[in-house]
C-alpha cells in the first residue's frame, strides 16, 4: 500500500508529521531488532549478527515476520479490546496474504487456459 506524502499547510504540520514517522521508525525497527535478535542472538546456535552482516533476502523474511506480527498483534488486541475497533479492521489485507492470493489466482488461471488449449 502506498501512502501519499501530504502537501503541508504549515512547516508545523510537517515538523509534526516527521515527527510521528520517527516516531513510528524508531518503533518498528525495535521491533524488527527483536525479531532478528530472537533468530540470530546469543541464545541461539549462531553468533549475534550485525544487521550489515544479514544477506538483503534475509533482511526481506526478518520485515515480513515483524509485518506479520504487527498484523496480528493489532488484530489479537482489537479482538480483546472491542473499543478500538474502528470500520477499516474489516478491509485490512496483510501485503503478504494479498500478494499469495493474486499469485494464486493468476497461477489458477494459466492452469485454466493450459488445459483449454
Amino acid at each position: 500500500m502506498m501512502s501519499k506524502f501530504p502537501t503541508f499547510k504549515t512547516p508545523g504540520d510537517q515538523d509534526a508529521y516527521i515527527g510521528i514517522f520517527e516516531h513510528k521508525l524508531q518503533g518498528y525497527w525495535a521491533l524488527m531488532t527483536r525479531v532478528k535478535n530472537k533468530f540470530f542472538s546469543d541464545d541461539s546456535l549462531t553468533k549475534e549478527w550485525k544487521w550489515e552482516e544479514l544477506q538483503p533476502k534475509t533482511i526481506e523474511i526478518f520485515r515480513d515476520i515483524t509485518s506479520d506480527l504487527m498484523y496480528q498483534t493489532e488484530v489479537d488486541f482489537k479482538e480483546r479490546y472491542p473499543d478500538y475497533k474502528t470500520a477499516d479492521d474489516e478491509l485490512f489485507i496483510p501485503y503478504r496474504s494479498f500478494k499469495e492470493n493474486v499469485s494464486e489466482a493468476l497461477n489458477e488461471a494459466l492452469d485454466q487456459r493450459d488445459k483449454g488449449d
